[in-house]
């Protein structure tokens, strides 16, 4: 789960808090204020995002589960802060993200270096960067 604690200034605070967003389930309400219009939303393997309106339309049509197939049964979503830093108008992360199903299985996990950039105090950018072999992820059964 997201600790906003871990962030040590108002930029981290923001990266964190969008990542929270993802789940808290509110992404949808939170980027309308947190990102710029013309936001870039990129991810390894898959087509990048242009603007807000193209992540809206990409939710509105199923999500992410529309490319990465194990993501269709996915009801929940956390993710594991192991480092952030910032520089400048970038704040870097380090994670581990978990897609959880109905049944308590982690559908998929990448180890994710995240970048997220700033125009002002909002994003204007996130870039996340992982080892697509996560797409075809065997799921974790419970513990």
């Amino acid at each position: 789960m997201i600790d906003l604690e871990l962030a040590q200034d108002d930029r981290q605070r923001a990266a964190l808090a969008l990542l929270k967003a993802m789940e808290d389930r509110t992404l949808r309400d939170h980027i309308r204020g947190a990102c710029t219009e013309d936001v870039v939303w990129a991810n390894s393997g898959i087509p990048t995002l242009n603007g807000q309106q193209a992540i809206f339309d990409l939710m509105d049509g199923g999500g992410f589960a529309r490319m990465i197939p194990i993501l269709r049964e996915m009801t929940a979503f956390t993710a594991d802060i192991l480092h952030i830093a910032s520089n400048g108008d970038a704040v870097f992360t380090e994670r581990v993200d978990h897609h959880w199903d109905a049944r308590g299985r982690d559908l998929m996990t990448p180890h994710i270096c995240g970048i997220m950039e700033f125009r002002g105090d909002r994003i204007c950018a996130i870039r996340d960067f992982y080892d697509v072999a996560c797409y075809a992820q065997e799921p974790r059964e419970p513990a």
